[in-house]
């Protein structure tokens, strides 16, 4: 029945309300549609009943970079897929003087003489075939030689020539920069590294135009003290890679998401989606990574809980690969291995029990990537970082997932 032929009163309204009411109710409906289609604020993405509002709206977009870390004790393990795009080797050590470190106390730094390994050099050569870069990452993680190196213009200026001979001997094409400080943090540290990354970027752009520069930070680095000011440092970059990663790690106290993508300071400390806010506050989105993990960590625990307490000395890492043993049919029934979801944290974990001892593993599957991957979208931010290359095993169950989402 057309609204023309709708009786002169219907449900008691003369012909004017009726006309009023069904005026009213189309403005409501197209609101309605208009609030339902547009995107998810990051704030709150998710009813605590349903993921699936988060979900809603998500598209795949073109453009997005798939950045994978590739460590040197994973090179055996690797064949470049697909969906990279950049493939970072993992990684040269940076000296306190700014030299490029060969050697160790306990002999020959394996990240530099597995520069030369016939492994890194098929990789290398698989990437140009596939039209995908190839990258380096230079890592400095102890605080005394991270405060003498930073605080010296001296130590600097050793460090770009150890670099430019390292760019004219290999087909890089882009520097990864993982310093991370546990130090006290003091204004004159914070300041000089934001003016060391400035300058390096300088440097690069007037010698090497095709080199890209990404910085590694923390999660939370956008919100405290740390030693990345990210404002300079996120106009200075090409990327910043937000490791958002090891919110639980070996040595805590009790079983929890090693990347929750909600709950915040309430049930851990932080979330992604919390600090993700803080990023794209001070620099462009367009710039940021977004790190995610193909591992997990697992403890022996005091029972099944999600968040049971773990005995000291026994947090491990687990690899995907490492989880996909533990969930083979007969792997799981000698196990008893239970398969379980965090519904606070968007997070897979399974509990099994080995020799009368319960253990819990927290990781990451196809579904918790996924909704990673879509906040990536929906915020359009620049791709994902994947720590690391190899932890996957031959499975391509988390590269078909991002083959689909990005």
């Amino acid at each position: 029945m057309g609204l023309s032929k709708l009786p002169r009163k219907f449900f008691g309204l003369s012909g004017k309300s009726l006309s009023l009411f069904v005026f009213l109710w189309l403005i409501a409906l197209v609101v309605f549609l208009a609030w339902f289609f547009s995107d998810v604020p990051i704030v709150s993405p998710l009813t605590t009943s349903s993921t699936f509002r988060f979900l809603r709206g998500t598209k795949s977009s073109e453009g997005k970079v798939v950045y994978g870390f590739l460590p040197y004790w994973n090179l055996k393990k690797v064949s470049p897929q697909p969906e990279l795009t950049h493939l970072s080797y993992f990684g040269l050590t940076i000296g306190a003087g700014g030299e490029l470190l060969t050697r160790t106390s306990e002999g020959g730094e394996p990240g530099y003489y597995k520069l030369d390994s016939d492994e890194l050099a098929s990789i290398s050569a698989a990437l140009k075939d596939n039209k995908q870069k190839l990258e380096l990452t230079l890592i400095q993680f102890n605080a005394d030689d991270i405060y003498a190196f930073i605080n010296s213009k001296k130590s600097q200026e050793e460090f770009y020539t150890s670099v430019e001979s390292v760019l004219l001997s290999y087909p890089f094409s882009g520097i990864n920069i993982d310093i991370e400080y546990g130090g006290t943090v003091d204004e004159k540290l914070r300041t000089n590294f934001s003016q060391f990354i400035v300058d390096l970027k300088e440097r690069l752009s007037e010698k090497y135009s095709h080199i890209n520069l990404s910085v590694s930070v923390y999660a939370s680095a956008a919100q405290g003290n740390s030693i990345w000011d990210i404002g300079p440092i996120g106009e200075a970059a090409d990327y910043v890679v937000v490791m958002a990663y090891d919110f639980h790690r070996r040595s805590s106290v009790k079983a929890g998401p090693v990347a929750p993508l909600f709950g915040g300071k309430d049930l851990w400390d932080g979330d992604i989606s919390n600090y993700l806010q803080s990023f794209i506050a001070v620099m462009p989105k367009e710039k940021i990574l977004l790190g995610v993990p193909f591992y997990g960590y697992e403890w022996q625990t005091t029972s099944r809980d999600p968040r049971a307490h773990t005995f000291p000395d026994t947090g491990a890492t687990a690899s995907y690969e490492r989880v996909q043993t533990l969930l083979e049919p007969e792997t799981k029934e000698k196990l008893r291995v239970e398969e379980s979801w965090n519904e606070d944290a968007l997070s897979p974990y399974v509990s099994y029990i080995e020799d009368g001892e319960i253990f819990v593993v927290y990781y990451e599957n196809s579904r918790s990537l996924s909704y990673k991957l879509d906040l990536v979208n929906q915020l359009d931010l620049g791709g994902i970082a994947i720590w690391a290359l190899g932890y996957e095993g031959d499975s391509r169950e988390l590269w078909e997932t991002i083959g689909r989402k990005l």
